[in-house]
């Protein structure tokens, strides 16, 4: 019987061969991989926010609402496991034409259950591609729900990071103005030139500039905050936390195999496979005959208080395909196409995934070396710029190595703002390309399996 059914060749899953990233993480035994990542970066504000935006947020809402989809599809795949019945009845009430015999009554009554023998299978393909299609719906919704975490922590981060450069030109601008107003006293003594006082007024206008430019970055990190919460705009309200009090989330040793469990999308595109195979085995046994069972009940009453009478029949019923074979021929091959391409979209999320991570790790070593550097260029810049001030005012140095200095200072103190910043959301990055992982552990912290329930 099988030699009647379609032939259909499935595309295998591709096999990781990757081991070792080519950047470890350094382990960290105390990681807490429960840890929410609001909590992982010190700041129980963004943790709040973070459970806002997963409770609120569209894009979440959307994605539970396809989980309730596929659901719904896999109950009406089971019930198609099960027998199916009917009742029927029906009254009429006749009198014989041209007499004036006493109109008569004619109760009838049925009950009719068939049943589909699942002979070849095909029914519990369904069941499983419905299964499949489910769990690939549960890993796309924690998906969503690990890009909305992982992006409310970045516009948070951005929004420390802005505040504080928006502070420190405050602390430049307090300085630089200070400066033109000596350069103003010292000109109208003659112990300073006109061009002096307009090289210090340039700067503090430049500055001035420069801070009007982040405070609008730093408004449309409140609104992007806003819409990932799910809130409106207008009426949201995130005070900017201290840059220096976040701290860096600290990773353990992972390998790429456990991808394979922390990842949602490469869950997703796992359980597509599996839910693609299962059409192609509903496509081939369409190719086989088909078993019906079948039982009736049927009563017949003449009237309400008549004499009533039972008849019981029970039957099966053969259906094999005959004139159909181009259409079933035609859906096999279209199952099969589509199983190939879900294997081709797993192999594409799997290496999109192993270069997120690769340049994640990047990202996070060559970040703190940059720090660094930074840190010991902020510490010169500060000494140079103290000492040329007092320079200046002895008469030792002229307005030009001041802007000069200043300048360096300046941009010294902003670097290391951003480099923190890029230190943080690169980790932040470390975190969403692992799958939510902070810590050895292979299962992420806050994802959940979602049909495990609903075998």
């Amino acid at each position: 019987m099988s030699g009647c059914a379609g032939e259909a060749r499935l595309q295998p899953v591709p096999q990781l061969a990757s081991r070792a990233w080519s950047t470890p993480p350094a382990e960290i035994a105390e990681a807490d991989p429960r840890a929410s990542l609001g909590r992982a970066l010190g700041s129980t504000e963004l943790e709040g926010l973070i459970d806002q935006a997963l409770a609120a947020n569209p894009d979440a809402e959307v994605a539970a609402a396809r989980v309730d989809q596929a659901r719904a599809l896999l109950r009406v795949a089971r019930a198609a496991m099960l027998p199916s019945g009917g009742l029927n009845g029906q009254v009429v009430r006749y009198r014989s034409s041209g007499t004036t015999d006493p109109i008569a009554s004619s109760l009838t009554g049925g009950l009719s259950v068939s049943y589909d023998v699942d002979l070849f299978g095909a029914n519990s393909a369904k069941r499983r591609a419905s299964l499949e299609r489910l769990r690939a719906a549960g890993a796309d919704r924690d998906a969503v729900l690990l890009v909305i975490e992982s992006e409310t922590a970045r516009a948070y981060v951005q929004r420390a990071a802005l505040a504080e450069r928006v502070a420190l030109l405050d602390a430049n601008i307090a300085r630089s103005t200070e400066l033109e107003r000596i350069i103003k006293v010292r000109l109208e003594n003659g112990a300073a030139t006109r061009a002096d006082l307009g090289f210090q007024t340039i700067r503090v206008r430049a500055l001035q500039q420069d801070r009007e430019t982040l405070e609008q970055a730093l408004e449309k990190t409140r609104t992007a905050l806003a819409v990932l919460c799910g809130r409106e705009a207008p009426v949201f309200q995130s005070t900017p936390a201290a840059l220096e009090r976040l701290r860096i989330p600290q990773f353990g040793s992972a390998t790429p195999r456990d991808l394979l469990l922390s990842r949602p999308d490469i869950r997703s595109a796992e359980a597509r496979i599996s839910a693609a195979g299962g059409d192609v085995a509903v496509a081939r046994a369409a190719f086989l005959p088909t078993i019906r069972l079948s039982a009736d009940v049927l009563g017949d009453a003449a009237g309400f208080g008549g004499p009533a009478g039972v008849l019981l029949s029970a039957g099966s019923g053969l259906l094999a395909p005959i004139f159909d074979r181009g259409r079933l021929k035609g859906e096999l091959q279209g199952a099969a196409a589509r199983q190939r391409e879900s294997v081709a979209d797993y192999r594409k999320t799997l290496l999109a995934a192993l270069a997120e991570v690769e340049d994640a790790l990047t990202a996070v070593r060559q970040s703190g070396v940059r720090e660094q550097l930074v840190a010991q260029m902020l510490e010169e810049s500060r000494i140079t710029a103290r000492l040329v001030h007092l320079q200046f005012l002895g008469g030792e140095a002229d307005i030009r190595a001041v802007l000069d200095a200043d300048q360096d200072l300046t941009s010294a103190e902003s670097a290391h703002a951003v480099v923190l910043q890029e230190r943080l959301e690169a980790a932040i990055d470390l975190f969403r390309a692992t799958g939510g992982r902070l810590s050895g552990d292979p299962a992420p912290h806050r994802l959940q399996q979602t049909a495990s329930r609903e075998r």
